[in-house]
């Protein structure tokens, strides 16, 4: 006997040094959970993809966290004093990036794109985007930004995912705090009435406490050094699991030992037989539960898996309640249950009695009671879930309130809008491919559900008019006008010119008249052998002249005389040179009035030409009217929407501010950022945000861009990705378990049917608490529809749980030493005896469920309250559908109204013992 104490006192111990060693060695689990616990998608889903695409987008704002900035000036319009508090705030962050990790700012005051992007249309709200650093956590951004984000006047809110994500983790952890204390304080209370021991509940909240130090210990550490998969749910688990599950299996063993002492064992020997006897129970129904939890890590979904922490959770609280309990019960004897003096045991459970009593009396009626009191439940449950986690939040979150106030003065969507990634292998930045990146624009605005479309072409949600050609051929057309009309007064004003030619003919016809004057003077002189002076031939000539009707004015006289006499000084004052310089005179005199003469002709030559000219402009005036009218034509057919961005556009420093936001420093990728009309978190924006990829695709094919990826990124398509991979992993994993349980009750009760009976109660169970909760989280939470995690958690807590207690009965049945009994009277008799432990372990396990629902998380909540409404059904349905289908199985002629029940009792008897 000293043997066994000293064996367990080692035993004692050892688990104190590891107690110690794994508070020593617990890493800082709030951090590892923000840096590990977010939801894990699988990479190959395109909202990963996506995510991809943009940490990668240069510009500096690759990689970055999205916050937006809320002023709100409630239901009233912001007015022009908290307009420039809201400025220079804005002002304060632009020249403070360095101290937020600030990468970019995007404010309403930028220009007008911006602006009607940025503020509300009622002009109560305005919204600045801020693509913020990894450098700090998100507590501590969050925390800077509120801070400096405090402007005086109006309300301010800093919201995002990972805000929201963040303020998730925040809550859970503050929930984990209130339920480790309410789950506590409820089972030293129950475990007091249950026992009337003081020493009893110590001893078993020491026990399963330890098992979840330590295997806390352990599944952190394996989180931090072998990425073990955790979410902010699996803390959360452990401690109702292992709390739940560790004080019923207390209970077990601490009645099993108080009925060993009852018997006039001595402790030793007492605790020997109770941890053979109460200890086969547990490490069965632990072994299933570790099972059923294990399983979970074949799960493709890291919040599926992170799960398997309870596994080690379970596997740790068998070593130590099979291990440190004994040390405590072989130590203490019977002052364990001190000040009680009783010995007794658990007495029958009344409930269980009648209830299982009545079911094998009345097999059939009782089984069609137990579907006429679920199935309906069952039908009205309609497995709508809500993927939203900002209804995770309570309305008190910031961050929460924030994003409400978007959604109320915005477009549903504007909160959360989804982007379309576009990545080639080549630069986009080309007439070509801008060309059918706006053209897939249109057809993304055109689906149904959508409020706008941002991207390089249409910065502003609007095509911009001065690169369609519609615009540019409204210009064009209007040149042309111009054009026709400057043309028309050129064309006039040749064909009305009308050169006078008659004063040349005069000039060239006196001309040449003097000239012939001037000969015959010359000649006169010459026959006489004498000479004048140039006065005299001028005054001559005059003479012959004046008497031809054609005289000299006077200053034609002086100039013709000046001539001459000019001429003369150049020659020999001879008579021979006067004569020659008169003939030389006269000579030039009539070349004048010949080429008199000739510009005449040239000038009327002229006109003609002009005349021609005219009417050739008149012809072209009438093609480029002719132009115009199709240039015009053109305008208003559909071929004038048609992108085109001139070369000069493309290069200039407006364009570029489009391509900088959405275009890839490397200009092989694009965005559009798509607003949706609808909540973004609803399963119809989930649909059309998944719709979005294939009509992009489907746009792409025929062009350069074919080959492009195509990945839809945003809160929406993450949320519907974690859809197809929940409901697909769920379905998956619930075979798994299931299969792996059943397989496990087949080992434990030695039969192929009572597992199968044990498996459809608790689907049925399940689906029925579901209906329910649905109804109830409706009514009382104002949350019609479950949150997507809700059936998941409710599904491996009920069934896991409801094989425990099955598991309870199965063992009490089987271990019924009376074999002459029918079955279903050792059913009956086990259902008694069992009982009143089953109902201590559902209100204790009930107990530290509702120890949730003061976290404030709606899924925790409508989980608890799931598993609650389970193990209430539990309690009722076990002992009417268990024994019922034993009734039914074997002796299914062994009925009240058989007329066979009294003259084949023999046979009946014999079956009886043959079957356990």
């Amino acid at each position: 006997m000293n043997k066994f104490i000293r064996r367990y006192t080692v035993s004692f111990l050892i688990w104190l040094a590891v107690l110690i060693a794994s508070m020593v060695m617990l890493p800082n689990v709030s951090q590892l959970i923000a840096d590990k616990g977010e939801t894990k998608i699988p990479s190959s889903a395109q909202s990963q993809v996506a995510d991809t695409i943009q940490s990668h987008w240069g510009h500096k704002i690759g990689n970055t966290r999205q916050v937006v900035v809320v002023f709100n000036n409630g239901d009233k319009k912001i007015t022009s004093s908290q307009q420039a508090a809201i400025d220079r705030t804005i002002d304060d962050f632009n020249s403070d990036k360095k101290d937020f990790d600030i990468k970019k700012v995007t404010s309403p005051n930028q220009n007008s794109i911006t602006k009607k992007q940025l503020i509300s249309k009622d002009k109560t709200t305005e919204l600045v985007q801020l693509d913020v650093g990894k450098r700090d956590s998100v507590d501590k951004m969050n925390k800077d930004i509120t801070k400096a984000a405090k402007t005086d006047g109006v309300k301010t809110y800093v919201t995002g995912s990972d805000i929201l994500n963040d303020d998730f983790r925040i809550v859970t952890e503050q929930g984990l705090k209130k339920t480790e204390l309410i789950t506590v304080v409820f089972i030293l209370i129950v475990l007091i009435i249950v026992f009337r021991s003081l020493i009893v509940p110590f001893i078993s909240l020491l026990s399963v406490g330890v098992s979840y130090l330590v295997s806390q210990s352990i599944v952190m550490n394996l989180v931090d050094q072998f990425n073990f998969p955790i979410s902010n749910f699996t803390q959360i688990f452990m401690v109702v699991v292992l709390f739940g599950i560790g004080t019923d299996y207390n209970i077990l063993l601490f009645n099993e030992f108080k009925n060993q002492l009852s018997q006039g064992k001595d402790k030793v020997e007492a605790t020997i037989a109770a941890r053979k006897t109460a200890g086969r129970t547990i490490l069965y129904s632990g072994t299933s539960l570790l099972i059923g939890f294990s399983a979970l890590g074949l799960a493709k979904f890291s919040i599926y898996r992170s799960a398997v922490g309870v596994a080690v959770g379970v596997a740790v609280l068998l070593l130590v309640l099979l291990t440190l309990n004994p040390f405590f019960m072989s130590t203490l004897g019977q002052r364990i249950f001190w000040p009680s003096k009783s010995l007794k045991g658990e007495s029958k459970s009344r409930t269980w009695t009648f209830l299982s009593k009545h079911s094998v009396a009345h097999p059939i009626i009782a089984l069609l009671i137990a579907l006429v009191a679920t199935v309906p439940f069952v039908l009205n449950y309609n497995n709508q879930l809500d993927y939203d986690n900002v209804v995770e939040l309570n309305s008190g979150i910031s961050a929460k309130k924030g994003f409400e106030v978007v959604q109320d003065h915005f477009s549903k969507g504007t909160a959360e809008p989804t982007t379309i990634y576009i990545k080639s292998d080549h630069k986009l930045d080309n007439e070509k491919d801008l060309k059918e990146i706006d053209r897939i624009t249109k057809q993304v605005q055109q689906e149904k559900g959508i409020d706008s479309v941002n991207t390089v072409t249409q910065p502003g949600g609007v095509p911009l008019k001065q690169l369609y050609l519609s615009d540019q051929l409204n210009t064009l057309t209007g040149n042309v006008n111009t054009m026709q009309k400057g043309l028309k007064k050129v064309s006039k004003g040749m064909k009305s010119s009308d050169f006078n030619t008659t004063p040349l003919s005069d000039i060239g016809t006196s001309t040449q008249s003097i000239a012939s004057q001037l000969m015959a003077i010359q000649q006169s002189y010459q026959a006489a052998g004498t000479s004048a002076t140039p006065a005299q031939m001028v005054g001559q000539l005059n003479q012959q002249l004046t008497a031809a009707g054609q005289g000299l004015n006077g200053i034609q006289q002086s100039a013709l005389t000046s001539a001459v006499t000019q001429v003369a000084a150049q020659q020999q004052q001879t008579a021979s040179g006067m004569q020659s310089s008169l003939e030389g005179v006269a000579s030039d005199t009539k070349n004048i009035g010949t080429n008199a003469k000739l510009l005449q002709t040239e000038l009327e030559q002229m006109q003609t030409k002009l005349m021609a000219a005219g009417n050739g402009i008149d012809t072209v005036n009438d093609g480029l009217g002719q132009t115009n009218q199709y240039l015009k034509g053109l305008q208003k057919s559909a071929a004038s929407d048609t992108f085109y961005i001139p070369n000069n556009v493309l290069k200039s420093q407006t364009f570029k501010t489009s391509t900088d936001t959405y275009m890839s420093s490397d200009k092989k990728a694009v965005k559009m950022i798509v607003v949706l009309k609808t909540d973004p978190s609803t399963e119809t924006s989930m649909n059309r945000a998944a719709n979005l990829q294939q009509v992009v695709k489907d746009n792409l094919k025929g062009t350069d861009m074919k080959d492009a990826t195509v990945a839809v990124g945003g809160q929406t398509s993450n949320l519907n990705d974690t859809k197809n991979i929940a409901t697909s992993d769920f379905l998956r994993t619930a075979i798994i378990m299931i299969v792996g349980i059943t397989l496990a009750l087949m080992l434990i009760s030695h039969s192929l049917l009572q597992p199968v009976y044990v498996m459809v109660m608790l689907l049925l169970t399940y689906f029925t608490s579901l209906g329910l909760t649905e109804l109830i989280s409706g009514k009382v939470l104002n949350q019609d529809t479950l949150t997507w995690n809700t059936p998941f958690f409710t599904f491996i807590m009920l069934i896991a749980l409801g094989v425990d207690y099955s598991i309870f009965l199965i063992m009490q049945y089987r271990n019924n030493p009376d074999h002459t009994l029918f079955p279903s009277q050792r059913i009956v008799q086990a259902a008694g005896i069992i009982g009143s432990v089953v109902i201590s372990a559902v209100v204790i396990l009930g107990g530290t469920f509702a120890a949730l629902m003061p976290s404030g998380v709606m899924t925790l909540i409508q989980v608890a309250v799931g598993v609650i409404l389970g193990l209430v059904i539990l309690v009722i349905a076990i002992p009417i559908v268990f024994p019922a289908l034993i009734k039914l199985t074997y002796e299914p002629f062994h009925m009240p109204w058989s007329k066979s029940s009294k003259t084949n009792s023999g046979d009946q008897t014999r079956t009886a013992r043959s079957s356990k």
